[in-house]
Parts: structure tokens; C-alpha cells; sequence
């Protein structure tokens, strides 16, 4: 009968007590009043929540979450008066701080604040400026982004007016853009003329350095070609210059100097040669050695994939019309010359010789040799030469000369 009254008795018990356990938690948390009334502060100055309670023994702890991380704050309870200080490293940087206040690891009150830029403080302006160099022409443009922040680093709120200004030879263009995600920017755009463009930014009272962009020409038109020469005449020695007139963008620029200009020749037999050069104030002059032989050669200039000439024919007249050779020792030695150019002078050293030597008209071997004072001399030893006659086809600039048949001595 008892236990049937005391297990009757011990549920209510229990819920009495969780009842007076939750009101006490209840009292506890409504206990605690925020007497701070900003919610909104400026990064760098001094921030503190203060709030009161009447227990003059609680002594709980404000939990932060902040951009930089998260921490936990302790106070002395001042007569049921708590204060805490928010450190400097957290009420420096802008953005929403979440605030809680726990006691014996419950969450007795929560909020937050915010903390915005320091518009006192002098500003400081992070600038961009990309690409760093443009092609002549409407369509290409250069992005000039700025960044105004306080001295803490913070970006300024949106809205906050930037000056962006250009120049350009007499030209100078000022334009305000209003900060947008903590952003200004402007795209810039090229002129149709080549040059240096200068770049500035301000905001309040401070402005940037000064930042360059290159307008650089644009790809070369079709431009014509020219040559000049000490004379005409083919003997391998002179030197022909090639030269370019002023190759100019679609919009009358030069274009930059070292611009790779290819000489492409084409002889009388369809052999392609090519010397390059790049230009200088526009112009490109290449060099060409003169052929050795008479020779048309038929000389266009490129700009590869960009712009090229029309072609020029250079002819080269032959530089002698026969020459002389003579044999003696037995045969054995073979001399041609001397040779001489067009004023009856010895030509160059180095004129190439040639001497092929034949055996009942089947070639036997060829030997090259380069002139010295205009003479080339060949010389058949016997111990590698044993027939008993020989001819030879001579050729030098261009010009074949055959000999008759020459004996020799056999052992």
C-alpha cells in the first residue's frame, strides 16, 4: 500500500523539479540586460559591451566569431556590471561580428554588430592596371582598377566616388566611377595613334602614382621595296642592299622597331634564298651577296602572316666572258687565269674554280678550288691519275670552258 502511494506520488515529484530547475535556467538568462545600445561601430576605435545582471557573483564568458576567427572573452563582475573589451586586432577589420553569452556552457543572451570603415583615417588607394601595353585601334582597351581602403585595410563602403584619369598627347580625360563590391574600375580604351598613356587615380584626398601604357602600332600594311648596288655585274664579291620603304599600321604609325622583315629571292633556276632584317624607324635593310654568274633574281619582302611587297627583278650581267688556262709539267698542272673583272682588274680571292675531269667523256671526278690573286692551279698526280689521256670542263662565273684531249705517260 505505501510503495503503490509513494510510486504514485515520485512522478509529480519530478516534474517539480525540472519545472523549478527550468525557471531557475529562465531567471538566470532573463537576468542578464545589454546596456550597449550601438550595433554599429568604426574599425580602430574602442569597442565594449557592457551589460548588467543582479547577481552580483555571475561571471560568465562572451564568445566572439569575427572574420579573423573566433574567441572567448572573460570579465570581472563590477557590482553586477560586466564589461568586455573587444581586442584591437578584431575591431580593426570591418564585417559582421556574431556575439555570445554563455554561462556554465549555456547560451544565456546572443547578437551581433558590425564594424565599417574609418573614414577619419587617411585613405589608401590599391591600383591595377592591365594589360600593360595595347595595339593602336578603337577596339583594344586597358582596365584601370582601383581599390580605396582605410588605413586598416578596409575596403570603403560602396558608392564612395573614385576620380580615374588618362592622358594621352593633349588629351586628358577625367571620369568618376562610384565603388561597387568595394571596387572602382574603367576600361580605357586605345587611340589610333602609337604612344605613352599615362594613367592616375584619386579618391578623397589622396591620389596614386603615376602608371604608363604603351600604344604600340598595329600590324603593318603592304609596304614596296627597292635595292642599290656598286654595279651590275655578277662577281660574287658585291654586296646588293635591300631596303624597305616606311612600313606604316593601317592607321599611319611606324611600326615598332624590330619588326622581322623577310627577303625571299627566287634565281633564274627557282632556288630560294632569303636574308632577314628588322627595322629601324620603319625601314628594314637587308643584304644580298652578288651571284657568281650571271643571274636574274626576283626579291619579295614579308611581314610573316602580316603584310608584304610586290616583287623586284635584279638582274646580274656575267662578269667575264671567257678566261684563260694553260697545262704544264707534262700536263700535270693545270692553270686558269688570271681572272679579271670588268675594269680588266684581278678579281677577288676566292672565286671559285672547277675542274672536272673526264676520261673518253665519262666524268672521272670534280675538283674545286678558290682563286688566290685570280689564279686557281690544279695539279693531276700520277700515282691517282693513270690513263693515258684526259679532258677537262672548266667552269668559273658562270662560264664553262672544254679543253681538248690531253696525253700523258704511262709507266
Amino acid at each position: 500500500m505505501i510503495k503503490k502511494a509513494l510510486y504514485s506520488v515520485l512522478p509529480v515529484l519530478f516534474l517539480f523539479l525540472f519545472v523549478f530547475a527550468a525557471s531557475k535556467i529562465d531567471d538566470e538568462r532573463t537576468s542578464f540586460r545589454l546596456q550597449t545600445t550601438q550595433d554599429s561601430f568604426v574599425a580602430g576605435k574602442p569597442i565594449a559591451l557592457t551589460f548588467s545582471t543582479p547577481s552580483l557573483s555571475a561571471n560568465p564568458q562572451l564568445f566572439l566569431i569575427h572574420t579573423y576567427g573566433k574567441t572567448v572573452l572573460n570579465t570581472e563582475n563590477n557590482n553586477g556590471k560586466l564589461v568586455y573589451k573587444i581586442p584591437a586586432i578584431y575591431r580593426s577589420k570591418t564585417g559582421v561580428v556574431s556575439w555570445y553569452l554563455i554561462q556554465n556552457q549555456e547560451k544565456i543572451m546572443s547578437g551581433n554588430f558590425k564594424i565599417v570603415p574609418n573614414d577619419a583615417t587617411p585613405t589608401i588607394l590599391e591600383n591595377y592596371l592591365g594589360p600593360p601595353s595595347l595595339l593602336t585601334g578603337t577596339e583594344h582597351f586597358t582596365m584601370m582598377v582601383a581599390i580605396p581602403t582605410d588605413s586598416y585595410d578596409n575596403p570603403k563602403q560602396d558608392n564612395t566616388t573614385v576620380v580615374i584619369k588618362d592622358q594621352f598627347l593633349e588629351d586628358i580625360t577625367t571620369t568618376e566611377r562610384k565603388t561597387d563590391y568595394f571596387i572602382a574600375w574603367k576600361n580605357i580604351y586605345s587611340r589610333t595613334k602609337s604612344g605613352k598613356m599615362l594613367i592616375s587615380t584619386a579618391c578623397n584626398a589622396t591620389d596614386s602614382k603615376e602608371f604608363e601604357t604603351e600604344i604600340q602600332p598595329s600590324p603593318g600594311e603592304d609596304f614596296k621595296i627597292s635595292f642599290s648596288r656598286p654595279h651590275k655585274f655578277a662577281d660574287g664579291n658585291q654586296i646588293t642592299t635591300l631596303e624597305t620603304s616606311t612600313i606604316l599600321d593601317k592607321y599611319g604609325n611606324i611600326v615598332g622597331d624590330g619588326t622581322l622583315v623577310t627577303f625571299q629571292v627566287t634565281t633564274q633556276n627557282n632556288i630560294l634564298l632569303k636574308t632577314y632584317a628588322a627595322t629601324i624607324n620603319g625601314i628594314a635593310i637587308g643584304q644580298l651577296l652578288h651571284p657568281d654568274h650571271k643571274d636574274t633574281y626576283t626579291v619579295k619582302g614579308y611581314v610573316t602572316g602580316i603584310a608584304e611587297s610586290k616583287p623586284v627583278r635584279i638582274d646580274y650581267n656575267p662578269l667575264i666572258d671567257h678566261f684563260t688556262y694553260k697545262f704544264t709539267e707534262k700536263n700535270r698542272q693545270i692553270t686558269v687565269g688570271p681572272l679579271r673583272s670588268f675594269m680588266k682588274q684581278i678579281v677577288p680571292d676566292g672565286i671559285k674554280v672547277e675542274l672536272k675531269i673526264l676520261y673518253k667523256k665519262e666524268l672521272i671526278e670534280t675538283k674545286i678550288i678558290e682563286t688566290q690573286k685570280g689564279i686557281a692551279t690544279f695539279y693531276l698526280l700520277p700515282p691517282f691519275y693513270k690513263k693515258s689521256e684526259y679532258q677537262f670542263e672548266i667552269t668559273t662565273l658562270g662560264v664553262t670552258q672544254k679543253t681538248e684531249i690531253k696525253k700523258y705517260e704511262t709507266n
